[in-house]
């Protein structure tokens, strides 16, 4: 919080000395047209102008820096309960292949519908739905 506080000072300091040179390089500029005004002001009134556009410039640089650098992302957690249809208990559940004990971690929702993994033989296959009769 103390750093963007720091960033928003710089930035009006930046301002307020680019508002300064911007507008005395005007005035050289409007001074120089004048009877009694010398030639030499008009490029010392461009500089000026240019020197203060680049301190704006600077400044609301910096006010763009704070601003972009105080998005929060928002990070979500999605947990999806698997409901297994049916007459299934975990606890009983077998793999099809090598017949080794699955457990609830094995069991996925891939595509909408409830996966098994085997852990000891890889074998992955989706489980069917048993009629509820």
């Amino acid at each position: 919080m103390a750093n963007k506080t720091l960033l928003y000072l710089g930035a009006g300091i930046f301002f307020v000395i680019g508002v300064c040179l911007f507008g005395y390089g005007v005035l050289n500029v409007i001074g120089s047209t004048s009877a009694q005004g010398s030639s030499n002001w008009l490029s010392f009134g461009i500089g000026f102008g240019c020197v203060g556009a680049t301190f704006l410039a600077a400044g609301a640089g910096l006010v763009y820096a704070v601003q972009r650098g105080t998005k929060t992302e928002v990070v979500q957690q999605v947990t999806m309960k698997v409901d297994l249809l049916g007459e299934t208990k975990i606890e009983q559940m077998k793999c099809r292949s090598c017949g080794g004990s699955l457990s609830a971690d094995n069991v996925k929702m891939i595509a909408g519908a409830p996966t098994v993994s085997c852990p000891f033989c890889g074998t992955t296959y989706q489980l069917t739905e048993e009629p509820k009769w």
